[in-house]
Protein backbone atom coordinates (compact mmCIF):
# COMPACT_ATOMS: atom_id res chain seq x y z
CA UNK A 1 0.00 0.00 0.00
CA UNK A 2 0.57 3.72 -0.03
CA UNK A 3 3.50 4.28 2.49
CA UNK A 4 1.90 7.44 3.21
CA UNK A 5 -0.16 6.57 6.52
CA UNK A 6 -4.10 6.77 7.53
CA UNK A 7 -6.69 4.54 8.84
CA UNK A 8 -7.60 1.97 6.01
CA UNK A 9 -10.83 -0.03 7.81
CA UNK A 10 -13.73 -2.15 7.08
CA UNK A 11 -16.95 -1.98 9.14
CA UNK A 12 -19.57 -4.75 9.33
CA UNK A 13 -22.87 -3.12 10.59
CA UNK A 14 -24.92 -5.87 9.57
CA UNK A 15 -25.59 -8.45 12.11
CA UNK A 16 -26.15 -8.45 15.67
CA UNK A 17 -23.07 -7.29 16.66
CA UNK A 18 -20.80 -4.71 15.05
CA UNK A 19 -17.52 -5.98 13.62
CA UNK A 20 -14.14 -4.21 12.44
CA UNK A 21 -11.05 -5.31 10.50
CA UNK A 22 -8.41 -2.71 9.64
CA UNK A 23 -4.97 -2.92 7.25
CA UNK A 24 -1.79 -2.60 9.32
CA UNK A 25 0.60 -1.03 7.64
CA UNK A 26 3.30 -2.23 9.83
CA UNK A 27 2.34 -6.08 9.15
CA UNK A 28 1.13 -5.72 5.69
CA UNK A 29 -2.59 -7.51 6.32
CA UNK A 30 -5.46 -6.95 7.35
CA UNK A 31 -6.60 -7.77 11.11
CA UNK A 32 -9.95 -7.95 13.33
CA UNK A 33 -10.18 -5.28 15.70
CA UNK A 34 -11.31 -6.40 19.30
CA UNK A 35 -14.40 -3.98 20.18
CA UNK A 36 -15.22 -3.17 23.60
CA UNK A 37 -18.94 -3.89 24.71
CA UNK A 38 -20.12 -0.32 24.82
CA UNK A 39 -18.76 -0.06 21.24
CA UNK A 40 -20.79 -2.97 19.97
CA UNK A 41 -24.10 -0.48 19.80
CA UNK A 42 -25.43 0.27 16.54
CA UNK A 43 -25.29 3.51 17.04
CA UNK A 44 -21.96 3.99 18.10
CA UNK A 45 -20.35 4.03 14.88
CA UNK A 46 -17.88 7.11 15.54
CA UNK A 47 -16.96 4.76 18.72
CA UNK A 48 -15.84 2.21 16.88
CA UNK A 49 -14.26 4.22 13.98
CA UNK A 50 -12.30 5.80 17.38
CA UNK A 51 -11.38 2.59 18.29
CA UNK A 52 -9.81 1.49 14.84
CA UNK A 53 -7.65 4.66 15.13
CA UNK A 54 -6.39 4.07 18.37
CA UNK A 55 -5.40 0.20 17.30
CA UNK A 56 -3.62 1.29 14.39
CA UNK A 57 -2.25 4.42 15.93
CA UNK A 58 -3.48 6.88 12.77
CA UNK A 59 -4.60 9.97 13.72
CA UNK A 60 -7.06 10.59 10.35
CA UNK A 61 -9.04 8.08 8.39
CA UNK A 62 -7.39 7.69 4.84
CA UNK A 63 -10.19 4.69 3.54
CA UNK A 64 -13.12 3.58 4.80
CA UNK A 65 -15.78 1.29 4.08
CA UNK A 66 -18.47 0.17 6.26
CA UNK A 67 -21.34 -3.18 5.41
CA UNK A 68 -25.35 -2.57 6.07
CA UNK A 69 -28.05 -5.17 5.51
CA UNK A 70 -30.21 -2.77 5.11
CA UNK A 71 -29.45 -1.10 1.82
CA UNK A 72 -31.59 2.17 1.88
CA UNK A 73 -31.67 5.62 1.53
CA UNK A 74 -32.53 6.18 5.21
CA UNK A 75 -29.34 4.01 6.39
CA UNK A 76 -27.07 5.08 3.75
CA UNK A 77 -27.81 9.10 5.10
CA UNK A 78 -27.39 7.88 9.02
CA UNK A 79 -23.99 6.33 8.21
CA UNK A 80 -23.06 9.03 5.96
CA UNK A 81 -23.54 11.46 8.86
CA UNK A 82 -21.38 9.41 11.32
CA UNK A 83 -18.89 9.40 8.81
CA UNK A 84 -18.82 12.84 8.54
CA UNK A 85 -18.54 13.40 12.29
CA UNK A 86 -15.36 11.27 12.27
CA UNK A 87 -13.76 13.66 9.79
CA UNK A 88 -14.19 11.16 6.69
CA UNK A 89 -13.74 13.18 3.28
CA UNK A 90 -16.02 12.82 0.21
CA UNK A 91 -14.09 9.89 -1.86
CA UNK A 92 -12.56 8.30 1.33
CA UNK A 93 -15.24 6.48 2.15
CA UNK A 94 -18.02 3.80 0.91
CA UNK A 95 -21.18 2.03 2.07
CA UNK A 96 -21.73 -1.36 0.98
CA UNK A 97 -24.45 -4.01 0.97
CA UNK A 98 -23.52 -7.13 2.08
CA UNK A 99 -23.10 -9.02 -1.24
CA UNK A 100 -20.82 -6.46 -2.15
CA UNK A 101 -18.26 -6.64 1.06
CA UNK A 102 -18.60 -10.44 0.20
CA UNK A 103 -17.76 -10.39 -3.43
CA UNK A 104 -14.39 -7.87 -2.46
CA UNK A 105 -13.58 -10.61 0.56
CA UNK A 106 -14.38 -13.75 -1.69
CA UNK A 107 -12.20 -12.13 -5.40
CA UNK A 108 -9.64 -10.93 -2.80
CA UNK A 109 -8.58 -14.77 -2.52
CA UNK A 110 -6.22 -16.97 -4.59
CA UNK A 111 -7.88 -17.50 -8.18
CA UNK A 112 -9.26 -21.30 -7.77
CA UNK A 113 -11.28 -20.05 -4.74
CA UNK A 114 -13.17 -18.25 -7.41
CA UNK A 115 -12.50 -19.64 -11.34
CA UNK A 116 -15.84 -20.68 -11.28
CA UNK A 117 -17.88 -18.61 -9.05
CA UNK A 118 -18.45 -18.47 -5.40
CA UNK A 119 -21.40 -18.56 -3.44
CA UNK A 120 -22.33 -16.45 0.04
CA UNK A 121 -24.83 -18.81 2.29
CA UNK A 122 -26.06 -16.36 4.66
CA UNK A 123 -28.24 -18.05 7.47
CA UNK A 124 -30.40 -15.70 9.21
CA UNK A 125 -33.63 -15.80 11.37
CA UNK A 126 -35.62 -15.57 8.12
CA UNK A 127 -33.82 -18.61 6.44
CA UNK A 128 -31.13 -19.00 4.04
CA UNK A 129 -30.12 -15.90 1.82
CA UNK A 130 -27.72 -17.61 -1.08
CA UNK A 131 -26.12 -15.29 -3.19
CA UNK A 132 -24.05 -16.67 -6.54
CA UNK A 133 -21.54 -14.39 -8.00
CA UNK A 134 -19.25 -15.36 -11.15
CA UNK A 135 -17.44 -13.39 -13.70
CA UNK A 136 -18.90 -13.85 -17.14
CA UNK A 137 -17.37 -12.12 -20.42
CA UNK A 138 -19.37 -10.92 -23.46
CA UNK A 139 -18.28 -8.74 -26.03
CA UNK A 140 -14.52 -8.29 -25.02
CA UNK A 141 -16.21 -6.87 -21.49
CA UNK A 142 -16.20 -9.14 -18.06
CA UNK A 143 -18.54 -8.88 -16.14
CA UNK A 144 -19.25 -9.97 -12.28
CA UNK A 145 -23.15 -10.86 -11.96
CA UNK A 146 -25.32 -11.83 -9.25
CA UNK A 147 -27.84 -14.48 -8.71
CA UNK A 148 -30.03 -14.61 -5.54
CA UNK A 149 -31.67 -17.70 -3.97
CA UNK A 150 -34.04 -17.19 -0.98
CA UNK A 151 -35.00 -20.37 0.73
CA UNK A 152 -36.94 -21.02 4.35
CA UNK A 153 -38.59 -23.26 6.33
CA UNK A 154 -40.55 -24.19 9.73
CA UNK A 155 -37.98 -26.59 10.42
CA UNK A 156 -34.80 -23.83 9.46
CA UNK A 157 -36.35 -20.87 11.79
CA UNK A 158 -36.73 -23.89 14.96
CA UNK A 159 -33.34 -24.96 14.77
CA UNK A 160 -32.10 -21.13 14.25
CA UNK A 161 -30.05 -19.78 16.68
CA UNK A 162 -30.47 -23.04 19.22
CA UNK A 163 -26.16 -23.65 18.47
CA UNK A 164 -27.45 -27.18 17.18
CA UNK A 165 -28.60 -27.64 13.72
CA UNK A 166 -28.61 -31.21 13.32
CA UNK A 167 -32.59 -31.26 13.36
CA UNK A 168 -32.24 -29.32 9.87
CA UNK A 169 -29.53 -31.41 8.36
CA UNK A 170 -31.98 -32.96 5.86
CA UNK A 171 -33.68 -29.95 4.59
CA UNK A 172 -30.07 -28.36 4.12
CA UNK A 173 -28.78 -31.67 2.26
CA UNK A 174 -31.80 -31.29 0.06
CA UNK A 175 -31.64 -27.39 -0.58
CA UNK A 176 -28.01 -27.96 -1.00
CA UNK A 177 -28.04 -30.59 -3.06
CA UNK A 178 -30.27 -28.88 -5.85
CA UNK A 179 -28.59 -25.59 -5.83
CA UNK A 180 -25.08 -26.95 -6.74
CA UNK A 181 -26.87 -29.50 -9.35
CA UNK A 182 -27.43 -26.03 -11.24
CA UNK A 183 -24.46 -23.99 -10.42
CA UNK A 184 -20.90 -24.52 -10.90
CA UNK A 185 -19.05 -23.52 -7.86
CA UNK A 186 -14.81 -23.10 -6.62
CA UNK A 187 -16.05 -21.91 -3.42
CA UNK A 188 -19.17 -21.39 -1.22
CA UNK A 189 -19.30 -19.54 2.00
CA UNK A 190 -21.21 -20.02 5.02
CA UNK A 191 -22.19 -17.29 7.50
CA UNK A 192 -24.72 -15.48 9.34
CA UNK A 193 -26.02 -16.53 13.34
CA UNK A 194 -27.26 -20.06 12.06
CA UNK A 195 -24.23 -21.21 10.87
CA UNK A 196 -22.52 -19.47 14.44
CA UNK A 197 -21.94 -23.25 15.80
CA UNK A 198 -19.07 -25.36 16.70
CA UNK A 199 -19.75 -28.26 14.38
CA UNK A 200 -21.85 -28.42 11.10
CA UNK A 201 -23.89 -31.49 10.71
CA UNK A 202 -21.50 -34.36 9.52
CA UNK A 203 -23.56 -35.46 6.19
CA UNK A 204 -24.14 -31.23 5.07
CA UNK A 205 -21.17 -30.72 5.72
CA UNK A 206 -19.46 -33.08 3.38
CA UNK A 207 -21.95 -32.51 0.98
CA UNK A 208 -20.63 -28.64 1.23
CA UNK A 209 -16.71 -30.01 0.02
CA UNK A 210 -17.51 -32.10 -2.73
CA UNK A 211 -16.09 -30.68 -5.95
CA UNK A 212 -15.46 -27.16 -3.97
CA UNK A 213 -14.02 -25.23 -1.07
CA UNK A 214 -16.23 -24.45 1.82
CA UNK A 215 -15.67 -21.87 4.85
CA UNK A 216 -17.42 -21.04 8.08
CA UNK A 217 -17.07 -17.85 9.43
CA UNK A 218 -18.74 -14.89 10.95
CA UNK A 219 -16.06 -12.06 9.97
CA UNK A 220 -16.03 -12.16 6.26
CA UNK A 221 -18.56 -8.89 5.81
CA UNK A 222 -16.05 -6.70 8.21
CA UNK A 223 -12.66 -7.94 6.21
CA UNK A 224 -14.38 -7.95 2.96
CA UNK A 225 -15.02 -4.24 3.49
CA UNK A 226 -11.22 -3.82 4.54
CA UNK A 227 -10.34 -5.34 1.13
CA UNK A 228 -12.65 -2.48 -0.49
CA UNK A 229 -11.72 0.52 1.92
CA UNK A 230 -7.57 -0.46 0.21
CA UNK A 231 -8.87 -1.52 -3.15
CA UNK A 232 -10.46 2.57 -2.89
CA UNK A 233 -6.84 3.67 -2.95
CA UNK A 234 -5.32 0.93 -5.58
CA UNK A 235 -8.25 -0.95 -7.54
CA UNK A 236 -7.29 -4.16 -8.40
CA UNK A 237 -9.80 -6.51 -7.71
CA UNK A 238 -12.18 -5.47 -10.18
CA UNK A 239 -10.05 -3.26 -12.02
CA UNK A 240 -11.20 -4.74 -15.69
CA UNK A 241 -14.70 -5.94 -14.54
CA UNK A 242 -18.18 -4.20 -14.69
CA UNK A 243 -19.57 -4.91 -11.50
CA UNK A 244 -23.78 -5.69 -11.77
CA UNK A 245 -24.41 -6.58 -8.26
CA UNK A 246 -28.26 -5.80 -7.02
CA UNK A 247 -26.81 -2.27 -6.12
CA UNK A 248 -24.63 -1.10 -8.92
CA UNK A 249 -26.20 0.55 -11.49
CA UNK A 250 -26.39 -2.02 -14.50
CA UNK A 251 -26.74 0.86 -17.79
CA UNK A 252 -24.43 3.83 -18.90
CA UNK A 253 -25.76 7.43 -19.32
CA UNK A 254 -24.44 9.46 -22.14
CA UNK A 255 -24.70 12.32 -24.01
CA UNK A 256 -23.53 13.39 -28.05
CA UNK A 257 -21.54 16.54 -27.41
CA UNK A 258 -19.25 18.91 -29.42
CA UNK A 259 -15.95 19.47 -28.09
CA UNK A 260 -13.75 22.40 -29.91
CA UNK A 261 -15.97 21.94 -32.84
CA UNK A 262 -15.75 18.20 -33.10
CA UNK A 263 -18.90 15.84 -32.48
CA UNK A 264 -18.38 13.54 -29.67
CA UNK A 265 -20.02 10.89 -26.78
CA UNK A 266 -19.76 11.82 -23.27
CA UNK A 267 -20.20 9.44 -20.44
CA UNK A 268 -22.28 10.90 -17.62
CA UNK A 269 -22.71 7.12 -15.44
CA UNK A 270 -20.56 4.26 -16.05
CA UNK A 271 -22.13 1.28 -15.66
CA UNK A 272 -20.86 -1.06 -12.65
CA UNK A 273 -20.91 1.98 -10.43
CA UNK A 274 -22.29 1.62 -6.80
CA UNK A 275 -25.19 4.08 -6.77
CA UNK A 276 -24.09 6.25 -4.35
CA UNK A 277 -21.08 6.79 -5.90
CA UNK A 278 -23.12 7.10 -9.68
CA UNK A 279 -23.55 10.60 -9.33
CA UNK A 280 -22.49 13.16 -11.48
CA UNK A 281 -23.08 17.19 -12.59
CA UNK A 282 -21.54 18.70 -15.13
CA UNK A 283 -21.93 22.44 -16.87
CA UNK A 284 -22.77 23.07 -20.85
CA UNK A 285 -23.46 25.94 -22.93
CA UNK A 286 -25.96 25.36 -25.37
CA UNK A 287 -26.26 25.62 -29.15
CA UNK A 288 -29.91 26.09 -30.28
CA UNK A 289 -31.83 23.61 -29.02
CA UNK A 290 -34.81 22.72 -27.16
CA UNK A 291 -34.46 19.21 -25.73
CA UNK A 292 -31.47 17.31 -24.50
CA UNK A 293 -31.54 13.58 -25.49
CA UNK A 294 -29.88 11.30 -22.85
CA UNK A 295 -28.36 8.03 -24.46
CA UNK A 296 -29.03 4.95 -21.92
CA UNK A 297 -26.50 2.27 -22.60
CA UNK A 298 -28.06 -1.56 -21.73
CA UNK A 299 -25.58 -4.18 -20.44
CA UNK A 300 -25.82 -5.96 -24.14
CA UNK A 301 -24.78 -2.68 -25.79
CA UNK A 302 -27.98 -1.97 -27.52
CA UNK A 303 -29.32 1.81 -26.52
CA UNK A 304 -32.74 3.71 -26.24
CA UNK A 305 -33.31 7.65 -25.54
CA UNK A 306 -35.22 9.54 -23.34
CA UNK A 307 -35.77 12.70 -24.53
CA UNK A 308 -35.89 16.18 -21.67
CA UNK A 309 -38.08 18.87 -22.61
CA UNK A 310 -35.47 22.17 -21.50
CA UNK A 311 -37.79 25.23 -23.41
CA UNK A 312 -38.31 26.37 -19.84
CA UNK A 313 -34.60 27.88 -20.35
CA UNK A 314 -34.53 30.87 -22.84
CA UNK A 315 -32.23 30.86 -25.56
CA UNK A 316 -29.65 33.27 -26.34
CA UNK A 317 -27.64 34.27 -28.96
CA UNK A 318 -24.06 34.28 -28.98
CA UNK A 319 -23.15 30.70 -27.19
CA UNK A 320 -24.38 32.74 -23.51
CA UNK A 321 -27.19 29.50 -22.61
CA UNK A 322 -25.08 28.23 -19.80
CA UNK A 323 -26.27 25.23 -18.09
CA UNK A 324 -25.97 22.44 -15.54
CA UNK A 325 -26.92 19.21 -15.48
CA UNK A 326 -26.95 16.90 -12.76
CA UNK A 327 -27.55 13.22 -12.51
CA UNK A 328 -28.46 11.55 -8.59
CA UNK A 329 -29.34 8.37 -8.03
CA UNK A 330 -32.12 7.07 -5.68
CA UNK A 331 -31.66 3.55 -6.25
CA UNK A 332 -29.66 1.52 -8.91
CA UNK A 333 -32.46 1.75 -11.44
CA UNK A 334 -33.88 5.11 -10.70
CA UNK A 335 -32.15 8.26 -11.03
CA UNK A 336 -33.41 11.83 -11.06
CA UNK A 337 -31.76 14.62 -13.39
CA UNK A 338 -31.62 18.44 -12.79
CA UNK A 339 -31.34 20.81 -15.33
CA UNK A 340 -31.02 24.57 -14.42
CA UNK A 341 -29.97 27.68 -16.02
CA UNK A 342 -26.70 29.68 -14.35
CA UNK A 343 -26.87 32.68 -16.90
CA UNK A 344 -23.34 33.68 -18.48
CA UNK A 345 -21.49 35.47 -15.70
CA UNK A 346 -21.97 39.04 -15.50
CA UNK A 347 -23.19 39.27 -18.94
CA UNK A 348 -26.24 37.48 -18.77
CA UNK A 349 -28.53 36.62 -15.27
CA UNK A 350 -30.01 33.14 -14.48
CA UNK A 351 -33.54 32.92 -15.74
CA UNK A 352 -34.23 30.39 -12.48
CA UNK A 353 -35.10 28.21 -14.59
CA UNK A 354 -34.81 24.57 -12.79
CA UNK A 355 -36.14 21.09 -14.52
CA UNK A 356 -36.41 18.15 -13.09
CA UNK A 357 -37.11 14.86 -14.42
CA UNK A 358 -37.06 11.55 -13.07
CA UNK A 359 -35.96 8.08 -15.02
CA UNK A 360 -36.53 4.37 -14.72
CA UNK A 361 -33.54 2.39 -16.24
CA UNK A 362 -34.54 -0.44 -18.58
CA UNK A 363 -31.43 -3.05 -18.16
Amino acid sequence: MDKERGLIAGIDLSGTRIQASVYSHNSGSVQSVKLTEDSHEKTNLINVIAECMRATGESQIKSICVTIADYNGDEIAAVMADLEKCGAMKGHWQILSRVESFAYYAYKQKSELHSMGVVLMDYTQEGLKCDHLAIRKSDNTSYLLQEHTGYTSDVLKEVYGSKNIDGAENELCTFAEDYFAKRRVSAAYLTGEGFDIEKLPERFAKLMVTRRKAFVGQNLFARGACFAAMDMLRPEIFRNVVVLLDNHVKCGIELDISSYGKPMRFRMVRPGVNWTLAGRTIECILEDIRSITFKVITTDNTSYDEVVDISEIPFREGRTTRISIHVEFMDADRCNITIKDLGFGEFVKSSGEVIHRELTLRS
